[in-house]
């Protein structure tokens, strides 16, 4: 029998068909494999990005507050952003900048010859005992802090600034809480206790490096709940009733203030330059304590002289200090004159009613409630310094209370507000039938 014969050619076509075949089926094979890889890429990146943005968006919430209050400045690029990371040296800076609400602490710390970033802040928080020099010092202060040595500075902070009372009673469950040494766990307890920590109580990471929404929020609840952003005892408001209409013009409300005078029209609003109370407040905050006290001194004086003992001497020295300009002997002459001569005694108190400081475009006004009572007198009309200068002021009853935006200017030498001669009829913001204008 004869054998079939097969040309070369035959055998090389089939295995050219072959191996085309077995390549279509391997790129087939590896489209499957790619596409699978890049689902699964996909997939898990995309879970990543949403978890790490729902960590990171509870957080977001204090970046407004951190520049409404002033914060965010005092950071080293001077912004709140919640993703950043922070140095040793820089979480320092923001916890006494928080509990001091200054920008910078030269007015507090002594100098430091260290040259290392922040060194001032850190110098001063060692010789208070907020922290040791192994844990800040010219080697480390620009490498990342960890969140559990904050948690223990902050906790230091409260305890030995502050002096308030600690609360380390073990009331929550903490999951990691065994990853902590005594101090770490002490102050994690407390924070969580006061509400300092909120946003997540379950799984503290102490471990990691800290970003800026932990520390905003630490910085924000911190400053909210010892009212370390007011001026002396002053306490936030917390009492919903008692929120002003127009509560977005404001950094923050006190209790002690009512509403309604913090929804008393601003002077002059309109006006181009014009600096809301809570536009002025994050770069002039530092000078509020000022403020108030130069308010409150000056016009305590003017409602509470006495016949007995004033003089021209007396109004000098007494208001000198608190005044923008130099005083006239003249109107001090005859203001003393007519005291005397008409038996005036009065007794009163003078409360600025903060955060309520603003630029009407030409001139600074602080919101001050004036009480005054009048002891004694002959006369019912001009009883204060200022009103013999214009027309003639009637007061019309023994007692009374007037709100008023006392204008205050700086002079060229400092950011210190002086109080500008004005009478306080015609400062006004509340209408107070019991005192008019004889010219009126």
């Amino acid at each position: 029998m004869e054998e079939n014969f097969v040309p070369s050619y035959k055998n090389e076509e089939e295995r050219l068909k072959i191996r085309k075949e077995k390549d279509r089926k391997d790129r087939i094979k590896t489209i499957i494999i790619t596409t699978v890889c890049i689902a699964i890429a996909v997939v898990v990146f995309i879970v990543g990005y949403t978890l790490i943005n729902i960590n990171y968006s509870k957080y977001e919430k204090y970046e407004e507050k951190m520049d409404i209050y002033g914060f965010s400045k005092v950071y080293n690029n001077a912004r709140a952003n919640t993703r950043d990371k922070v140095t040793k040296s820089e979480a320092v800076k923001m916890i006494l900048s928080c509990v001091y609400n200054v920008p910078d602490i030269e007015g507090i710390a002594l100098p430091t010859e260290e040259t290392y970033s922040n060194a001032i802040w850190v110098e001063y928080a060692i010789k208070q005992g907020i922290l040791t020099k192994e844990e800040v010092n010219e080697k480390n202060a620009d490498d990342k802090v960890k969140y559990k040595e904050v948690l223990v500075w902050l906790y230091n902070v409260k305890s030995k600034i502050l002096n308030q009372d600690l609360d380390t009673e073990a009331k929550v469950k903490v999951k990691d809480i065994n990853a902590y040494n005594a101090d770490q766990k002490l102050a994690i307890y407390d924070l969580i206790n006061s509400q300092v920590i909120t946003a997540n109580t379950k799984n503290i990471n102490g471990n990691q490096n800290l970003y800026k929404g932990k520390l905003n929020e630490l910085i924000i609840n911190f400053a909210e709940k010892y009212n370390t952003i007011t001026v002396g005892n002053a306490r936030l408001n917390i009492n919903e009733d008692k929120i002003p209409a127009n509560v977005d013009s404001y950094p923050y409300i006190l209790a002690s203030v009512q509403k309604d005078i913090y929804e008393i029209d601003f002077e002059n609003s309109q006006n181009e330059g014009f600096i809301s109370p809570i536009d002025l407040y994050k770069d002039n905050k530092q000078y509020y304590s000022q403020i108030k006290n130069f308010v409150e001194s000056y016009y305590s004086y003017l409602v509470n002289i006495d016949y007995q003992n004033i003089s021209v001497e007396q109004m000098k020295r007494k208001l000198k200090k608190y005044a923008y300009e130099e005083f006239s002997n003249k109107d001090l002459e005859e203001y003393v004159s007519y005291v005397k001569n008409n038996n005036i005694k009065l007794s009163g108190t003078v409360t600025a009613q903060l955060p309520c400081i603003y630029f009407d475009g030409e001139n600074y006004r602080v919101r001050t409630k004036i009480e005054c009572k009048v002891e004694s007198s002959n006369t019912d009309e001009n009883l204060l310094y200022c009103d013999l200068k214009g027309n003639n002021v009637k007061y019309k009853n023994k007692e009374f209370e007037v709100y008023v935006d006392v204008i205050m200017h700086k002079n060229e030498e400092s950011q210190t507000l002086f109080n500008v001669e004005r009478t306080i009829h015609s400062m006004m913001v509340k209408s107070n039938s019991s005192i008019v204008s004889v010219g009126d």
